[in-house]
């Protein structure tokens, strides 16, 4: 999905919970971070995102219209990256539309995330990460990463991953 995709799909469901009187909030994590924050690339395939308790049930139902009615998969909004919020995340307003506030993590939180994701697809990611947060070693990647993740997911293979992104000259 490009990014005016996204925008859409997104909109659509506001009007679905605007239409039921409420109004859904959800933090773009992921290639959707990626995609729209940091237009860092052009496409992702789908909208990861942290949904607020509240109202997740409803996003969820109206993010599952909007797929069927736009021929997306039932997943394209989903928030399978709740796992890595120990708290609600640290985020800014990135959009807000009738029946839905768009929030987005932190640069730092998305960074960590990454981190600690550490799939092959996530490595341009970081690297853009660590440029924009002018993170210089290991040392300041790992601090990044154990203030924002939650400690059971600080594993030896997340420090090994730092070690190798950073040499003496950055990533």
């Amino acid at each position: 999905m490009q990014r005016d995709q996204i925008e859409g799909y997104l909109r659509a469901v506001g009007a679905e919970l605007a239409a039921q009187g409420l109004i859904g909030e959800i933090v773009l994590a992921g290639g959707a971070f990626m995609t729209l924050v940091l237009r860092s690339r052009e496409a992702t395939q789908d909208v990861d995102a942290y949904f607020a308790p509240e109202t997740s049930e409803a996003i969820r139902a109206a993010a599952l219209k909007v797929a069927r009615q736009n021929g997306l998969p039932d997943d394209w909004l989903n928030d399978a990256v709740k796992g890595f919020f120990a708290t609600p995340p640290r985020t800014n307003r990135w959009a807000e539309y009738p029946g839905l506030r768009v929030d987005a993590l932190t640069p730092a939180y998305m960074f960590a995330m990454k981190a600690v994701a550490g799939r092959p697809q996530d490595l341009p990611d970081i690297e853009v990460l660590a440029r924009l947060l002018d993170l210089k070693s290991s040392i300041d990647a790992l601090a990044i990463v154990t203030d924002h993740v939650p400690e059971r997911l600080l594993t030896p293979r997340v420090r090994y991953l730092l070690e190798e992104l950073f040499d003496e000259d950055g990533p």
